[in-house]
């Protein structure tokens, strides 16, 4: 319940109609969050988890799915993901003596790779094509870890 004062009078406003849903943090909203493998195209990045709530029983505050996403989609982004494989979901529960108020997503992190334009063509220059690797790896376009897989693909390692 909020107080809105109006004047010298205080009105009590009840129920949610207030409530806009919960949306993720400025760019996160361009991750993608599924139950299924993102394809071959992707690179995993690692676990992500996401949250809501807190406390045990009548003083924690209970969390809610669609704030868990958004916290999932906010660390996915800030890993530089643009998939999520959700792979759990764990619910407020009771356990033991505490009612556990905590709503938790856990799942796997992707990015799409940018350089699937470049991936290795058959018969094609391969020496222009590990330069153009390297370029965009320079610009971080790719990571690392996808410069040296689709290297390794390249050279047939």
């Amino acid at each position: 319940m909020r107080r809105i004062l109006l004047g010298a009078v205080i009105v009590m406003v009840a129920g949610c109609a207030g409530k806009k849903p919960v949306e993720p943090a400025p760019g996160a909203e361009t991750v993608r969050v599924e139950t299924r493998h993102p394809g071959p195209a992707f690179f995993e990045l690692g676990p992500v988890s996401g949250t809501d709530g807190q406390g045990c029983g009548d003083e924690g505050l209970r969390g809610k799915r669609d704030r868990a996403v958004a916290s999932l989609m906010k660390n996915a982004f800030a890993m530089g993901g643009t998939h999520v494989q959700v792979m759990a979901l764990y619910e407020p529960r009771q356990m033991a003596d505490c009612f556990v108020n905590i709503y938790r997503v856990s799942g796997t992190a992707y990015r799409q790779a940018k350089s699937a334009a470049v991936a290795p063509a058959p018969g094609g220059d391969v020496v222009q094509q590990l330069r153009d690797l390297q370029r965009l790896r320079q610009e971080g376009a790719i990571s690392e870890l996808e410069f040296e897989r689709l290297k390794a693909r390249l050279i047939g390692g």
